[in-house]
């Protein structure tokens, strides 16, 4: 159980027992209360005094009694009556004859009660001792009225509890106005630093808010972002379409020519808007996990043939190994992009008469690893993360003709990431970039 349960519970049961207290002690202090009918006090204070009283007069006679009066501590001396067997208090206070009576024939129960005491002094004469219930208001203990303890009681109750509402309520209200600002558009509002003096559940569900307007702020920002790249790549074919359509209406006798350009403008666009479908599907969860039962070593063995024409003509080369038959559980198609879209980066990428180098192995805890490794110039450090980003482009005045669209790397990660693998780029030490994909061992096909 969290925090928050022990709070509340610890506070509530505090607010009940307090409650509790206050009025069963109202209760025990009115049941308790001296009656005219009895005439003198029975409560544990009558006892204790009357009991310190009767042991200074058994010890010290009449001066010994005396001085404990004398000596009292606080503003009065007990109200304990001291009557001789004259039927007077050694002090000269007034007694009512009723009460002594009362008292007298108290001493005769059996049991008697301990605040009414009968004691005979070394010189042998006997007195009586108790309180009178006349006395209770005035030299007594503070006592409350039923009513006045239960209204203490229950205004204690509504003082915590109302305390403890304000305490519950506050981070609540905050992440209330903080939601309502986020619906607005205030895409940076944040609670955690009004929530830091605390530690509880509230303190992490504000976390936790803190956390989605970031993802939120960060998803927004890539999509304009997103949607600017998409508009500019769309932008340059079309412009050039615009103006091989323009240079057919002047030059009638170059229409072959410009037809030919719309033709790879056309064939640019619609591979352009393939990856940006088949990138939206993968971002949006469209794309089916899949069943499809993957001999992934049949896979890359044709993506890697396919590639070698290519490979070919810029004099490399691709070369293929794996240790041993790997069959897994995905999508064929995705995970066929995914690994053509790694070598063909790859190639692109490696230098002229140099072979692009790729692997199937298994790791000690069994995950598939794909490895796929060029050499080429590599990575600046502080791109590998950033090439993964849709449109994303290192500058390469190398080879200006095949930039492509930036799209690539962005579809492998997510597609090889709807496979619950990882896609992990690291320069190598003599030169290239190593690119290598895991697949979890649960993903392998039995």
């Amino acid at each position: 159980m969290g925090r928050l349960f022990w709070k509340i519970f610890l506070g509530f049961s505090l607010t009940l027992l307090v409650s509790v207290a206050g009025v069963g002690g109202a209760i025990y202090l009115n049941e308790h209360t001296p009656t005219s009918e009895e005439g003198f006090l029975r409560d544990r204070r009558a006892d204790f005094v009357v009991g310190i009283t009767a042991n200074a007069l058994q010890y010290g006679d009449e001066e010994g009694a005396k001085a404990l009066f004398d000596n009292w501590p606080g503003h009065k001396s007990p109200t304990v009556l001291v009557i001789n067997q004259h039927d007077q208090d050694i002090l000269g206070r007034e007694v009512q004859a009723d009460t002594l009576r009362k008292a007298i024939d108290a001493l005769a129960t059996d049991p008697a009660p301990s605040s009414v005491r009968k004691v005979r002094t070394a010189k042998g004469n006997d007195y009586i001792l108790f309180i009178p219930a006349a006395s209770a208001n005035s030299a007594g203990p503070l006592r409350y009225s039923l009513e006045l303890q239960i209204f203490i009681a229950l205004l204690a109750s509504l003082l915590f509890s109302a305390g403890f509402a304000v305490y519950l309520s506050r981070p609540i209200k905050l992440l209330r106005k903080a939601s309502r600002k986020l619906a607005e558009g205030q895409l940076n509002t944040r609670v955690s630093p009004e929530l830091s003096n605390r530690n509880d559940e509230l303190t992490e569900l504000g976390q936790d808010f803190d956390y989605m307007a970031t993802r939120l702020q960060t998803l927004l920002d890539a999509q304009r972002l997103l949607l600017h790249d998409v508009s500019h790549e769309l932008r340059s074919p079309v412009a050039r379409m615009r103006l091989a359509v323009g240079l057919a209406q002047q030059q009638p006798d170059k229409l072959d020519l410009a037809l030919a350009r719309i033709e790879r403008e056309t064939e640019r666009l619609d591979e352009l808007l393939g990856q940006m479908l088949t990138l939206s599907r993968l971002e949006s969860g469209i794309s089916s996990q899949g069943n499809d039962k993957i001999n992934l070593n049949d896979l890359l063995a044709g993506i890697v043939q396919d590639a070698n024409f290519e490979a070919q003509a810029v004099g490399s080369s691709i070369s293929f190994q794996a240790s041993q038959e790997t069959l897994l559980t995905g999508h064929d198609e995705l995970l066929r992009r995914a690994f053509e879209n790694i070598i063909r980066n790859a190639l692109k990428y490696n230098n002229e008469g140099q072979t692009v180098e790729v692997s199937i192995q298994r790791s000690e805890a069994q995950e598939v690893v794909v490895e796929v490794r060029d050499h080429g110039p590599g990575l600046p450090e502080n791109e590998l993360g950033k090439v993964f980003q849709p449109f994303y482009r290192v500058a390469d005045a190398s080879k200006p003709a095949n930039m492509g669209y930036g799209l690539g790397l962005a579809i492998a990660k997510r597609a090889i990431e709807h496979h619950q693998g990882n896609i992990i780029l690291s320069n190598c030490a003599d030169g290239g970039l190593c690119v290598r994909c895991v697949f979890p061992a649960n993903l392998i096909a039995r």
